[in-house]
């Protein structure tokens, strides 16, 4: 049933209702929770990046403290995106699945050329909170630090960049149709920021903001999508003990297989351990694999938004990033084949496994009802015997009663002989007990089929 007023969904084993309007209204609402502002002039963009799991609400407390002390407003429980302006700068609060940052906006400064004199100096800096960001409850996992300029100076050289981005290999290009450069460093400087310099030719403050926004994605998805290789990294040497073990025990399997009598009853105990361990490294390794996987989209995506184009002398951001991640994430995909893999080949040792068993179990119970029979056979000859000797028995009493009864009688004045008398009643009697015998035989034999 469907109802415009509201929506009913299950949970938990019971029924709640959502009004439609403010479902509505939150989707809505989603959209427009990451808003740009404008980047006029110059300026920086820094953001601390934390790894706060499921939780972030330790971090949520304390930058709430800090808005306090201030008399300023609170961040909210169901608010993702938060921004506030300070003095001289505006703090921004991103709260994401398993990631949160915190990011100082500083905009509006005068400069034609090149960059602030103050730029990647905390020092110069002193109405930004540093210390109080790193002291922040939670695994700080990366920090970006975004220069934004003027004009790119004139004959730069990827050496001048170098020095100013304090990095091993330099990353450049031209973007949004050569309006402005970026100059990533992809490193870490002896501050612990990964430096980027944007120099703007000509894009407008509204655009800039969006551009910002992209550059400092690239930073932080670049090294959250990374997260799967340490993961790779970690559990690639169990991996490959769990295929070592596998490929011994599979060569055990065909082995026995080969035998009439193959028993491979405790290589079950073997693979049901490997079948443990395998599920155990997946339920540890898949989200991080997922997540490897959407926010290598998420970076791809972003690069492709900025229109990258070649910025000569430089070598370009794609370039550099396809020749040193393409092999990392090349990793996290084989290592989520090797685990799907060798999921699917303990599966078919099992079934193998467990055929070879119904197999020996059939045998098993083949031999078990040849033995029946034989002793069924045997029971039979036996009750057989157990009859004419009941019979002889019987017979044997019966005759010695009809003596007993014969010597009360005057049998000399009739003629007869008692020992003729005796041996008439032998073959009287047997054949009366033999009769009497078979007919309780008949009548089981006749219960047992109506029971049947």
């Amino acid at each position: 049933m469907y109802c415009d007023a509201e929506i009913c969904c299950k949970k938990e084993g019971r029924m709640e209702i959502h009004d439609a309007s403010d479902l509505r209204q939150s989707l809505s609402d989603e959209l427009h929770a990451r808003a740009f502002y404008d980047f006029e002039g110059a300026g920086r963009f820094i953001r601390f990046v934390y790894l706060v799991g499921n939780d972030d609400s330790a971090v949520l407390n304390y930058v709430n403290d800090y808005l306090q002390t201030r008399a300023l407003p609170l961040i909210q429980a169901a608010e993702k995106f938060f921004r506030i302006e300070l003095d001289g700068f505006a703090l921004r609060v991103e709260r994401h699945t398993e990631f949160l940052t915190i990011s100082f906006v500083e905009k509006g400064l005068k400069v034609q050329t090149g960059i602030s004199k103050d730029a990647f100096d905390e020092t110069n800096l002193l109405h930004m909170p540093f210390t109080w960001a790193r002291n922040a409850p939670a695994a700080l996992f990366h920090a970006i630090w975004v220069e934004v300029g003027g004009r790119p100076p004139a004959k730069m050289r990827q050496s001048d960049m170098l020095k100013v981005l304090d990095c091993r290999a330099v990353a450049s290009n031209n973007f949004s149709d050569a309006s402005a450069q970026v100059h990533f460093a992809f490193d870490i400087d002896t501050a612990g920021y990964s430096r980027v310099v944007v120099f703007n030719k000509s894009i407008e403050a509204i655009r800039m903001s969006r551009v910002v926004q992209r550059i400092v994605e690239v930073e932080t998805y670049r090294l959250l999508s990374l997260l799967g290789l340490a993961t790779v990294k970690a559990y690639s040497a169990r991996l490959a003990d769990i295929e070592e073990v596998l490929n011994g025990l599979t060569n055990d399997l065909a082995q026995e297989i080969k035998k009439p009598d193959g028993q491979v009853q405790q290589l079950l105990t073997v693979l049901s351990l490997q079948a443990a361990e395998v599920e155990d490294i997946y339920s540890r390794t898949s989200y991080r694999l997922s997540a490897t996987k959407a926010y290598l989209g998420i970076l791809t995506g972003r690069l492709e938004r900025m229109q990258l184009t070649r910025l000569s002398g430089f070598q370009g951001v794609r370039g550099f990033l396809d020749r040193r991640m393409t092999p990392a994430m090349d990793s996290c995909t084989a290592f989520s084949e090797r685990l799907a893999s060798l999921s699917q080949r303990i599966n078919r040792a099992g079934a193998l496994l467990r055929t070879q068993t119904e197999l020996v179990i059939q045998r098993q119970n083949q031999d078990l009802l040849k033995s029946m029979d034989q002793r069924a056979k045997h029971q039979l000859r036996l009750q057989q015997t157990v009859e004419r000797l009941s019979i002889a028995a019987v017979t044997y009493y019966g005759v010695g009663l009809v003596g007993y009864i014969a010597v009360s009688l005057p049998i000399e004045m009739w003629g007869l002989s008692l020992s003729y008398i005796k041996a008439g009643a032998i073959p009287i009697i047997a054949l009366a007990v033999w009769m009497a015998v078979r007919k309780v035989k008949e009548t089981v034999k006749t219960v047992d089929q109506r029971d049947k």
